[in-house]
């Protein structure tokens, strides 16, 4: 029998989807509309859903074993009579499918309180141990989903100015590529530099990097500002940013996980919101100023620019969030970087003469 057009739900997500049936001696086929087979339903297991709405026949499977809840609508009058003719259909909604219903209906609820309590309470404890698992795919999807909520943020209706010279970005693009030949990370960098007077740079999930102008016109040579591009790579690398997310998007972001659903949602404003008014724990930043020494010394650099930006990034305009705002700085870590570098000698430097200067003149061009 020629195929009709249907719509069809799996009764494991709610999502709608276009398919093609047909009507064969062993059952109802559902086809994709590009021909690959999706299910059969035998006949001896499709059932009529009881108060459907519209033209045609809803119907649902009722599959021995399974607590899917499937449904069929089929609009074309003449293979819903056929289909009626082949199957029982007998009606659901009888006495016993109603206290099913409510035993889902229980079990449902039940379900979302436990999301609820994993999320305010459960979900921010074990976010270090979640990250990991995060597919690599995943984490830049939310990273996408969080970039327009940082350019809005620093931008606001005009937008975001990225500075866009085209010596400056291939001076950065150059110190980029080589810090990542060294890092080992599960996704690409992308790092730009904002026109903004701000004395900052911070890193999202899905491996954005914000460096401001600020930042650049506060270092006193290119060791400084490859130091703190190698401690944001190092919170990029350890997913320390989507540790974070995970904390402050609780169970929106949990559910964004499965369902793949991060634009507009509450929980990418709160994260991203999150990571800019909020230090990560010191261990984090321990963990990052370790890895932005070895990426130096790997890459080019001297980590000495990342111990000694610790006594200079104050000092911004008035108002401004400087980089120790977010990435609180004491003597201890400062000393700390000079041990991490001590006897290890530089290989090379982070930058020519010639590209620092192409990098301090970054933002004569933005866009």
């Amino acid at each position: 029998m020629p195929s009709v057009r249907a719509t069809y739900y799996d009764g494991i997500v709610s999502r709608r989807r276009d398919v093609e049936v047909s009507l064969h001696p062993q059952g109802l086929a559902i086809f994709s509309v590009e021909g690959m087979l999706v299910t059969t339903w035998p006949y001896a297991e499709i059932r009529r859903i009881e108060g459907a709405r519209g033209p045609g026949l809803a119907v649902t499977r009722v599959e021995p074993g399974s607590t899917a809840e499937p449904r069929l609508e089929i609009e074309d009058a003449g293979v819903a009579a056929d289909l009626a003719a082949r199957a029982p259909l007998t009606l659901t909604g009888a006495a016993g499918t109603r206290k099913e219903r409510r035993s889902v209906v229980v079990w449902a609820i039940a379900a979302v309180v436990s999301l609820l309590a994993l999320a305010y309470w459960g979900l921010p404890a074990i976010a270090g141990r979640i990250a990991p698992l995060v597919p690599a795919g995943v984490e830049a999807r939310l990273g996408a989903a969080m970039d327009p909520q940082i350019r809005a943020e620093f931008g606001g209706p005009a937008g975001m100015k990225t500075c866009t010279a085209p010596a400056g970005v291939a001076a950065l693009a150059e110190l980029v590529a080589r810090y990542e030949r060294h890092a080992d990370l599960h996704l690409p960098l992308r790092v730009v530099v904002v026109d903004n007077p701000m004395v900052n740079a911070f890193a999202l999930p899905g491996g954005y990097i914000y460096i401001m102008r600020g930042l650049i016109q506060k270092a006193r040579g290119p060791d400084e500002v490859a130091g703190v591009l190698g401690h944001e790579i190092g919170h990029v690398k350890f997913r320390h940013g989507l540790q974070s997310a995970i904390q402050s998007g609780g169970l929106g972001f949990l559910l964004g996980t499965v369902f793949g659903d991060f634009a507009g949602g509450t929980a990418i404003l709160l994260a991203s919101r999150a990571l800019l008014s909020s230090a990560f724990s010191r261990d984090a930043e321990r963990q990052a100023d370790a890895f932005g020494v070895d990426l130096m010394l790997k890459g080019g650099g001297n980590p000495e620019g990342l111990a000694g930006f610790f006594g200079t990034a104050g000092g911004g305009p008035p108002g401004a969030l400087n980089w120790l705002t977010s990435h609180p700085a004491s003597a201890e870590r400062e000393a700390a970087i000079r041990r991490l570098a001590q006897n290890r000698p530089v290989l090379a430097p982070a930058l020519t003469p010639a590209q620092w200067q192409a990098l301090r003149d970054i933002c004569q061009t933005t866009g």
